[in-house]
């Protein structure tokens, strides 16, 4: 829908503070990040902290759907400019993730073992729950058309705890699980699992506060070390990847490498902005950080979870002869997906600059998505059916 939208609406990615820009960034932090991100946590508390979400399969369908809609209302309010349904979709978007917080934060209470994902996950909940609240006054403001002095402030601290607090905590805590257990790598250094969390954290409250202060010096040393610290963690990933005792390569282990250097990338180009003042070069680090980080974790992410939650719950129902994680989705058709992955973001970012690389953005996104989705209902789809599955045993 992404790519749709793109195709048919956006015309140039150069301001980010555009009615369309704000409903493409949403489409892809809502629609695909934040839900991919919400469906994980189902999975990894039970694993990470013993303990199961209750009633789950009443919250994540409602939840999901919550999302789904409220997303919907949300791109046709902003694109057309409605107060009402702007309104509307921020009921059904908090309600969304407010349902899902709660329910989290009363499961975590009963965790016997709180490991470093479990406390990466708790900051990520925190940094949303703030994003959340800051929305809801932006949207608000938005609606009654009446934008405050401190409007550049907030928004700034909402994309701030979005993005570096709510997506960079969790993906950090999810590779402390994923990157020993996948790849047979070395665990992450005392310093991450012990005081990275609460260091990011404590930055950007830091960097909210000299936001609404208009203190740049304070705000530029602030980010020059929340940058370095997202490096490091960068530098340190690729570090045990290249070590790993497990020397097989696939997909995902591309898309890790690729999300570690675009993060590097982000941080450079953001860094980098702070003294050429290139307004274009705020959007570009956005795209790379959002795109390029984000969405290259999460895709690599599933390409590995999907085909083991299928072969691990099939395994525990009896099926013996089962196919490999491997062979369930296959390197041709992951490696090609990753291939227009990449292509994507680049016409993403070149559409920042040049508006004539709209259709080549829009069609590069829904290509490579497209096939996403067919790989994962490749993937997942001996799961529901189990057709033939009987046979495999004999």
């Amino acid at each position: 829908m992404a790519g749709l939208f793109i195709l048919g609406f956006v015309s140039s990615l150069e301001s980010r503070a555009s009615l369309e820009v704000v409903v493409f960034t949403h489409f892809i932090t809502i629609g695909f990040l934040s839900m991919t991100m919400l469906g994980a946590m189902f999975q990894m508390l039970p694993v990470t902290a013993g303990v199961t979400l209750k009633h789950q399969q009443i919250i994540a369908p409602l939840v999901h759907g919550l999302l789904s809609s409220g997303l919907l209302i949300f791109a046709y309010a902003f694109y057309n400019y409605q107060s009402t349904l702007m309104s509307v979709a921020l009921v059904m978007l908090l309600s969304a993730f407010l349902v899902f917080i709660v329910a989290t934060a009363l499961t975590l209470k009963n965790a016997k073992n709180v490991t470093p994902t479990i406390k990466a996950f708790i900051g990520a909940l925190t940094s949303l729950l703030i994003a959340l609240l800051l929305a809801g006054y932006l949207t608000l403001s938005h609606a009654n058309t009446s934008l405050s002095e401190h409007h550049q402030a907030i928004l700034y601290t909402h994309i701030v705890f979005s993005l570096l607090g709510w997506v960079s905590m969790l993906i950090i805590g999810v590779s402390y699980q994923v990157i020993p257990m996948f790849y047979v790598a070395e665990s992450y250094p005392n310093f991450y699992t012990k005081y990275a969390i609460k260091v990011i954290f404590a930055l950007l409250v830091s960097l909210g506060f000299a936001l609404f202060i208009k203190n740049n010096q304070l705000y530029l040393l602030l980010k020059v070390f929340a940058a370095l610290m997202l490096a490091d963690y960068a530098v340190t990933t690729i570090s045990l990847l290249l070590n790993r005792k497990r020397k097989i390569t696939d997909t995902t282990t591309y898309y890790w490498y690729f999300a570690m250097s675009m993060l590097l990338a982000a941080v450079v180009v953001s860094l980098a902005n702070e003294w050429l003042h290139i307004s274009q070069l705020n959007t570009l680090a956005v795209v790379i950080f959002i795109y390029g980080f984000a969405m290259s974790v999460i895709t690599g992410m599933m390409y590995k979870i999907v085909p083991f939650l299928v072969w691990f719950h099939l395994t525990n129902e009896g099926f013996i002869n089962m196919p490999t994680m491997n062979e369930l989705i296959g390197k041709k058709t992951t490696t090609v997906q990753f291939a227009l992955h990449i292509v994507a973001l680049l016409s993403l970012a070149t559409l920042i600059f040049d508006s004539s690389f709209q259709m080549a953005a829009g069609m590069a996104i829904v290509l490579s998505n497209a096939l996403l989705l067919f790989n994962l209902i490749k993937g997942s789809r001996i799961y529901f059916t189990k057709q033939g599955l009987e046979k495999m045993n004999f």
